[in-house]
């Protein structure tokens, strides 16, 4: 069951950041990624297989958010040089961004300190914004194996995120 999130809500602007890609250091910002919809994935890392799994789910579902005029990014709450012997040999077709201060992962309300299964980690959590950064939907997981589903995702592009 998804978790609330105590920060944001449907109807805010997404907090602006600005964090490095691990392969090129060019740091990349919510206003780069603007100007259309936007779904956006925080993951607790590169190690992590179903954060790896999700990243895949979105690869494969590039075309159906292209479709609708969407773009994808991700955030990982991890060190660039931790990420990138990963990001070395899985290509992806969006950008995985690293937060390693976690102030990004703090500032959209997935931060986790510590609990049973992590610490100073991100929760799984899926943003959908619109094309001016207003927050559209928010899928924050209970636990790491739990995502939101690509339909529920794609109806929030269909109604004109």
């Amino acid at each position: 069951m998804a978790r609330e999130n105590k920060l944001l809500k449907v109807g805010d602007k997404a907090p602006a950041f600005a964090l490095p890609d691990p392969l090129t250091s060019v740091v990349v910002k919510l206003t780069d990624l603007l100007g259309k919809p936007l779904l956006l994935y925080f993951g607790r890392g590169t190690w992590c297989p179903t954060c790896r799994a999700w990243l895949g789910e979105i690869e494969k579902n590039i075309g159906h958010l292209a479709k609708r005029g969407a773009g994808a990014a991700t955030i990982m709450a991890q060190s660039p040089a931790g990420m990138k012997t990963y990001l070395e040999t899985n290509h992806h077709s969006f950008p995985i961004l690293a937060d390693a201060t976690r102030e990004v992962v703090k500032q959209y309300g997935v931060y986790v300190r510590a609990n049973f299964e992590s610490i100073n980690i991100a929760r799984p959590a899926n943003f959908a914004l619109d094309a001016q950064g207003t927050i559209r939907f928010i899928h924050i997981a209970s636990i790491q194996t739990e995502y939101a589903s690509f339909p529920e995702i794609l109806a929030v592009l269909d109604a004109r995120v």
